[in-house]
């Protein structure tokens, strides 16, 4: 994706926002998962049979799973603003 903010940026939100909200005040545990999944889309993405089997079979269009760096750092942020929020609540 070209953009750092798209749809599935509200997703990430409000799952962390869950996330937030049931397990309290856990911020390197939703870092550290958060991190791990970025990383594991990058993994997912760079394999060429998981990324023909993505773009053929896959609810999410593959541009919003192929990430760029700063994309990944934006949804890692979004992440924890999310789960600030859910834990305060």
């Amino acid at each position: 994706m070209n953009h750092n903010f798209d749809l599935l940026s509200v997703g990430h939100f409000l799952s962390y926002l869950c996330f937030g909200y049931f397990i309290k005040h856990k911020y390197k545990l939703a870092l550290v998962l958060g991190i791990l999944w970025e990383i594991f889309e990058k993994i997912l993405v760079s394999n060429p049979y998981n990324r023909y089997l993505l773009k053929e079979y896959w609810l999410i269009p593959i541009e919003y799973i192929d990430d760029t760096f700063e994309h990944s750092l934006t949804d890692i942020m979004i992440n924890m603003i999310g789960y600030t929020i859910g834990s305060n609540i």
